[in-house]
This record gives structure tokens, sequence and C-alpha cells, in this order.
């Protein structure tokens, strides 16, 4: 089964985690789509967040060896931190190494309505990378998005929600978190609109642009 009826997708994680808390559980849904994971930092600020010195990265690798999907192609980035390059140069790198060298179908970034500033800013690596073709983009949810983000695509995860809560334990360096408690995750994953359709479990998107053929 295909999401969208998609072939290939690029998913950009702003951090460690992003990608997996906000669309892991559609990726193994749909595993005959081919999605390409690229964390694009270790996670955190230079200089200040406490957890740079934990090894975020291998987090990533555990939790989706965790699942047993093999539709899922995780790629760390070349750079560690945000400040290590300019915005021209994040586009620049991620359009030659990834966007030109595989035909990419969509690429899935953050919400542009977010507090946190790193997810705007690779929100805005979207348009740039899709400019020159007919790549689709959608958004998805992070904790961090605010409530003016109106998602109008949903993902029913029923089926998948024990094992991506299972995965999402590999990332201890976030298990004092207050977005990584049981609770906040299932609440997280609920949308009252969807529940009244039988669907316990969602992961939300907002589309900006759908090519394609018939879905």
């Amino acid at each position: 089964m295909k999401l969208l009826k998609l072939d290939t997708i690029l998913c950009l994680s702003p951090h460690p985690d992003d990608v997996e808390l906000g669309m892991m559980g559609t990726i193994m849904k749909y595993w005959d789509t081919e999605f390409h994971i690229l964390c694009l930092t270790k996670g955190g600020a230079k200089g200040y967040d406490a957890t740079n010195k934990l090894d975020r990265r291998s987090e990533v690798d555990m939790a989706w060896k965790t699942t047993g999907i093999t539709n899922v192609k995780i790629i760390h980035s070349k750079y560690d931190y945000f400040e290590d390059t300019s915005e021209p140069g994040w586009i620049n790198y991620i359009e030659n190494e990834f966007v030109k060298k595989y035909s990419y179908d969509c690429i899935f970034t953050p919400s542009g309505d977010d507090s946190m500033f790193e997810h705007r800013f690779v929100n805005k690596f979207g348009s740039a990378l899709c400019r020159f073709s007919d790549i689709s983009l959608i958004e998805y949810h992070a904790f961090s998005t605010l409530n003016s983000w109106r998602p109008n695509f949903f993902v029913s995860i029923n089926n998948q929600h024990t094992t991506k809560m299972k995965s999402l334990k590999s990332f201890k360096s976030q298990s004092d978190k207050v977005y990584f408690k049981e609770d906040t995750l299932n609440a997280f994953h609920s949308n009252f609109q969807c529940s009244k359709k039988g669907l316990s479990f969602v992961e939300q998107f907002k589309i900006i642009e759908l090519f394609g053929g018939e879905y």
C-alpha cells in the first residue's frame, strides 16, 4: 500500500525524533512507499543544549530498527548544527546531494506555524526545493506546532500506535521531556473529529501542494 500513490518521499527532520514523532506510524502503514529520512542535525543548538553530549542520531537508528520495517532509509546530514552553514547552504546541500539524485515525489517538512525556530527554518526549505519540479509538499505535525495550523489530511494509525509507542522509547535522551510521556503522546495522536469516526489514533498533516495522478 502506497501513501497517496507516491513512490519515494523525502522527510526533513530538523532534530533526531521530529519525523518519528510526527509520522512514524504513517511510514509503517504505507510500506510500499519508500521514505528517506534526512536527519539534519544532532539535536539542539550549538553551545547550550544539554542533550548535545548524547548520541541522539543513534537513537533514530535504533527506533527504526525496533519497527522491523524495510521501506525507510535513514540519512544523517554532514552538519551537526543549523549554525554550521547558511540557509542557502542548507538548501544547496539538500538539493544537490539528495533531490537531484533521487526521483522524489514528495517532500515532508515541519509546519511553518511552529513555536520552534528550527522547525520554521526547515519549513522554508520545502518550497525552495520544490520550485523547479512537480514535487508535492506536505507538512507534518509536531508538539511545537501552533494552534493556528490547520491539518487537512489525517492518517489512521490505530494498528501502528502500539509499535510506534514502543519504538519511541529508543529516545532515552528525551525520556524526561513531558512530550515523551505516554499520556501526552496519546493526546498528541488524538483528534476529536477523527475519534467520532472510530479513529482513536491519527497522524495529522497539511497538504500544501499535491501533484500526480489518481488518488
